[in-house]
């Protein structure tokens, strides 16, 4: 059920937040973020280092309504508020993180998410990494469509 309700309030974050006019190129974010969310979650599954309790439809492991949820809302969410400022861009990947940690950390508590050969610090260095290549991919790529696109 956690993962229903956790998937129930991003789409609510995401109606409140979302920018209409620019999710053409934003939804992107959402794409590249389940990609890499997939890439890495399988593994990490597969290799046995955490499970995933009643994540009702399985994906690569994952529950389908945290892939859906969490993931591709605040992928789109996190592209369409990246900033541009360098110091910013840090402290915005700083923050994705936190908010993904905290998350992680409310799953563990209720159960639906448990540790084997895994810790809540490591899970933080891995968000890090991913919202940090999620950023770079937005710099690099996503600007690019947007000035080809003005």
């Amino acid at each position: 059920m956690e993962w229903v309700i956790l998937f129930i309030m991003n789409w609510i974050l995401f109606f409140l937040m979302v920018d209409w006019k620019g999710l053409k190129v934003n939804i992107w974010g959402g794409v590249f973020a389940v990609g890499m969310q997939m890439a890495v979650d399988g593994q990490f599954e597969a290799h046995q280092l955490y499970i995933i309790h009643d994540g009702i439809i399985y994906i690569l492991g994952s529950s389908l309504f945290f892939v859906l949820g969490p993931v591709f809302v605040i992928g789109i969410l996190f592209v369409q508020y990246h900033p541009i400022k360098r110091w910013a861009v840090i402290l915005h990947v700083l923050m994705g993180s936190a908010m993904f940690a905290v998350t992680e950390y409310l799953l563990l508590q209720r159960k639906a998410l448990e540790y084997i050969n895994w810790k809540l610090m490591i899970s933080i260095s891995t968000d890090i990494a991913a919202l940090g290549l999620l950023s770079w991919a937005f710099i690099v790529i996503f600007e690019k469509r947007r000035e080809l696109r003005s």
